[in-house]
């Protein structure tokens, strides 16, 4: 599925959100409070567009890792990483192609670990999760984004028939990515089920934001 849509995914993601996503992004990656020399870990990752809301949002040097299983998404990020190399030269950009819920690093590598827009769409969400307490240091944050539906009941029915239109849409273009990112809206559990599962992973909630009217929910744990 997100084979398919790959070369068009970021501009997609543009349209769908009026420009708002980069922003976004921005704003979220900035809860992370890094450091200079963090080492950061972007668990699927996609195109890599959370690289460059760390270059945009952190102006000293920092060691970025993509990891994700579709190798289309990483050749879309490629460029953008070799890019930011030329910019940024003092950071490291880095892809990998692998799993969230086997990596190989060691454990307690990283500083930082980013999850966007994807936890639901693993096999083995705890399994994800276990993964990112593992390779955390102490006192690491995990920032975690996620879609969601706002807490305005009269914003819910007004989202529900804005994803009617968008799934219609998306059907009749063939992107089935984006029919599939409206129903997994449509699914939000809510926060409390998305912070417990994060518990039982071993972190604990240090902030939450909501964005978009609340249709993008953002939270910082800490190990």
């Amino acid at each position: 599925m997100f084979t398919k849509i790959a070369p068009r995914y970021d501009l997609v993601n543009s349209i769908l959100t009026l420009g708002g996503d980069k922003r976004l992004r921005r704003e979220a990656v900035r809860l992370l409070r890094l450091e200079a020399g963090s080492k950061v870990l972007d668990l699927a990752a996609g195109t890599a567009e959370i690289a460059s809301a760390l270059a945009a949002e952190y102006r000293f040097p920092i060691s970025y890792c993509a990891v994700d299983l579709n190798e289309q998404m990483l050749e879309v990020a490629e460029p953008k990483l070799k890019r930011l190399g030329r910019e940024h030269p003092r950071s490291e950009w880095n892809l990998l192609c692998g799993s969230a819920e086997t990596l190989t690093f060691d454990s307690s590598t990283f500083d930082a670990v980013v999850m966007c827009f994807a936890l639901d769409d693993m096999d083995d969400p705890a399994a994800a999760l276990a993964e990112t307490a593992r390779v955390l240091r102490a006192g690491g944050r995990f920032l975690l984004i996620e879609l969601a539906l706002p807490d305005s009941e009269m914003l819910r029915t007004v989202l529900k028939y804005r994803l009617l239109l968008i799934r219609g849409i998306a059907g009749l273009f063939g992107l089935d990515p984006v029919a599939h990112m409206t129903r997994e809206v449509e699914m939000d559990r809510g926060a409390e089920y998305t912070i417990v599962r994060c518990e039982n992973a071993g972190l604990t909630l240090e902030s939450q934001a909501r964005y978009h009217g609340g249709m993008v929910r953002a939270y910082v744990f800490r190990k």
